[in-house]
């Protein structure tokens, strides 16, 4: 009878693993879950971004007033905020659980295109070229960890800023100092 049961539920459990098998696992839902999440956030940041670059160019012009500016400043500010938080909780799980996910490749990527974008940034405001290479260089790490090549606009950016920090551009000279004509007069004070 042990021999029969044990047959019994060998062919149980085997029956059980193969209905489950084209069902993705608990943990595997849980990060396509999670990876939702991360998109709609990433989504939410973008369209943020493009909103706050419209504002700051009707301001510009004068089309725009601080309040909407300010509006468009917070709500960006919360939208990257939040999609920095998404992002890097999901990546690090990612990174270490399971590194040749599609899912986790696909995070990796859109944490690059944030630096890039955020260096670009600080390269058109600033022209801090060793501040945007450090913000490169976070993104490039987990690709040199992984082995991975990195991407177009990654290598782009970064011959960019270094470009920018061999060459940094130089300040606007300060127009010349206007030298007055005709006599000072002396305050009635300091007459005497």
């Amino acid at each position: 009878m042990t021999v029969v049961f044990s047959r019994v539920t060998l062919l149980a459990l085997l029956a059980v693993a193969l209905a489950c098998g084209d069902r993705p696992s608990a943990r595997g839902q849980a990060a396509e879950s999670e990876f939702a999440a991360v998109k709609a956030a990433h989504s939410e940041f973008l369209a943020a971004r493009e909103a706050l670059s419209g504002v700051q160019a009707e301001a510009r012009t004068g089309a725009a007033g601080t309040d909407a500016l300010s509006r468009a400043q917070s709500a960006y500010d919360a939208a990257y905020a939040k999609d920095q938080k998404l992002l890097a909780a999901f990546l690090t799980v990612g990174l270490n659980e399971r590194p040749s996910d599609p899912q986790t490749r696909e995070a990796l990527g859109l944490y690059a295109d944030t630096a890039v974008a955020n260096a670009r940034l600080i390269l058109d405001r600033s022209g801090d070229g060793r501040r945007a290479l450090q913000t490169l260089e976070a993104a490039e790490r987990p690709y040199r960890a992984l082995g991975l090549p990195l991407p177009q606009d990654l290598e782009k950016a970064f011959q960019e800023a270094r470009r920018v920090q061999a060459n940094p551009p130089t300040a606007t000279p300060a127009p010349p100092e206007r030298q007055a004509t005709g006599r000072h007069r002396r305050s009635g004070s300091s007459r005497r």
